[in-house]
């Protein structure tokens, strides 16, 4: 394992994983040491190596390792040419929960995967150190066995760890780096949003237009549909636009906790009624809520000819009964227009559901504890009104005797 190094000095952004980030500082900065103290020794195979597996929440699982690759032949001999061709990689792996849909088959999004591999080899694509981008294909495509990720994995990244010590942005390649989980996740969405920014026709328009799924976490999903204003003319900025659909589902069916979904309803109902009403937020995406046993919203009700049709995805039979209700975001092309605002809205609407359960928690600890301050106050009150028992006045006779009326 590696010794501890300095950590990097910038600072570690929502998106980023602190393993993958701290892991690559500490092999950077020992792959250094090792070409140095191992610059006349021929078994640098054995001393560099080391392994990470940690799941992340949402049950994100990502794997960390390096190694040792040796560019020359397998039949050379000569020390001083092998060391010349070794590489010391390190190999950033990460794969997200399997989700099956109700009639018990692997869900798989094929536009999704190669949206994926898009973006992931647009964001390391350009960079020196990175060798390799290796991602799960489509379903047709036959993989081979140097372009395939690691075993149980959606996507793995080389990273030529002598190459990165030579960068002079070393510090926020790592950084990005650690965000894989941002580029590699998410594919649905982020193609939904995709058809925003480009304002391009589609071959298949039933599909292109049709409501899709989205998983969020293993039991968290979301819905968006992108939806084409067709009385403004086509070039217009602001004629399509993505709504996405949050069904929450608040209290878990082991615990079944009714003031979380209480007070879940009463924050997100001001959630949206805060957003309308600021001035600030005039150019924010417009947010509105349906309250659970009211009418559903538009898009999950009239994707019924779409899924017959073979262009849309199914709607869940448990998230048209969401306890929490349902909140929808309607995305138009200003809030997508660059590529840091299109990462951004990916990861907002990705840790939506996570950030409504952090206020929950907050809330119900907030609460409790003004409760227990107010129940000693009580307390006190109660004390300072209790009545103290009277002492008997003693008197003393003529007789030298002592009187105790009572």
């Amino acid at each position: 394992m590696f010794e501890r190094a300095s950590r990097s000095s910038i600072p570690l952004s929502p998106a980023s994983s602190a393993l993958i980030r701290n892991f690559l500082v500490r092999a950077a900065a020992e792959a250094s040491t090792t070409i140095i103290a191992l610059s006349g020794s021929s078994h640098a195979n054995n001393t560099f190596n080391a392994c990470e597996i940690a799941h992340e929440f949402d049950d994100v699982s990502v794997r960390a390792e390096t190694t040792i690759f040796c560019g020359g032949e397998n039949g050379e001999n000569d020390d001083d040419e092998k060391k010349k061709n070794e590489y010391y990689i390190a190999l950033i792996s990460i794969g997200f929960p399997k989700r099956t849909t109700t009639n018990g088959t692997e869900n798989e999004d094929d536009e999704g995967k190669s949206v994926q591999k898009l973006t992931l080899l647009e964001a390391y694509g350009s960079i020196a150190s990175v060798r390799a981008v290796r991602v799960v294909g489509r379903k047709e495509e036959e993989e081979e066995e140097e372009e395939a990720p690691e075993f149980g994995y959606d996507a793995t990244i080389e990273i030529d760890l002598n190459a990165l010590n030579e960068e002079e942005n070393k510090e926020e390649i790592i950084d990005l780096i650690s965000r894989v989980r941002l580029y590699a996740g998410y594919g649905t969405l982020r193609a939904c949003l995709r058809r925003l920014a480009t304002n391009e026709k589609e071959e298949d328009a039933n599909r292109s237009f049709a409501l899709r799924r989205q998983f969020a976490a293993p039991s968290v999903s979301m819905y968006c549909k992108v939806e084409e204003d067709v009385a403004m003319s086509e070039s217009a900025e602001e004629k399509r636009s993505c709504t996405v659909v949050f069904p929450m589902h608040v209290s878990s069916s082991l615990s079944n906790n009714e003031d979380e979904v209480v007070i879940a309803r009463a924050f997100l109902a001001h959630f949206a009624e805060a957003s309308r009403n600021n001035a600030k937020l005039s150019a924010a995406p417009f947010v509105s809520y349906h309250k659970p046993g009211q009418k559903l919203p538009l898009e999950l009700t009239t994707n019924v000819d779409a899924t017959r049709d073979g262009g849309g995805d199914e709607v869940d039979e448990m998230d048209l009964n969401a306890n929490g209700g349902y909140i929808s975001f309607v995305i138009f092309p200003r809030h997508v227009k660059t590529k840091e605002s299109m990462e951004r809205a990916v990861w907002m609407l990705a840790s939506f559901p996570n950030f409504i359960k952090s206020h929950l928690k907050c809330s119900k600890g907030y609460w409790h504890g003004k409760m227990r301050k107010k129940a000693e106050e009580l307390l006190e009150t109660l004390k300072r009104a209790k009545k103290e028992p009277k002492v008997s006045a003693k008197k003393k006779l003529m007789s030298g005797r002592t009187y105790v009326p009572r």
